[in-house]
């Protein structure tokens, strides 16, 4: 698995096409990584909302498969919102019922609050945010270990 770069409609489509409350696509202010595993496009990163005077970004992000969101790819990603755009916080919204990828993100050090019926009237929410202090202290990656 490896990051890449220039592809933002090809990751766009992609990601929107797995995320049924994206279906509409994130607009034309949006910036994406995609991550390749043999020449194909397994996943990807969308990111939106991008607010310089509070330091926040909004982050979509989905792959085929569960294999795709390796430690680099993360590591990727995250390195970009953080050390790239410099940012404070991101943020991300996902369905309740999207068990494993809640869990994902609370493991890699996101805050999590839930919000009844976000996303529709039977559908809970959850709204994950994470500090650019608690990802350079996740533990996740050994690129933090010095400095």
């Amino acid at each position: 698995m490896r990051p890449v770069y220039g592809q933002d409609e090809a990751v766009a489509k992609l990601v929107a096409s797995l995320i049924p409350a994206a279906a509409r696509g994130f607009g034309d202010n949006f910036t994406a990584m995609g991550v390749d595993h043999g020449g194909l496009l397994v996943g990807g990163f969308i990111f939106t909302s991008w607010s310089p005077k509070t330091g926040t970004i909004e982050i979509s992000y989905a792959g085929i498969g569960r294999r795709w969101l390796t430690r680099p790819v993360l590591y990727a990603a995250f390195s970009y919102v953080f050390d790239g755009v410099g940012c404070q916080m991101a943020i991300a919204q996902m369905p309740a019922r999207l068990r494993h990828a809640v869990r994902i993100a609370r493991a890699y050090g996101f805050e999590q609050v839930t919000i009844p019926r976000l996303f529709g009237r039977n559908e809970d929410g959850v709204i994950s945010t994470l500090t650019v202090e608690d990802w350079r202290a996740n533990g996740f990656h050994k690129e933090h270990r010095h400095g």
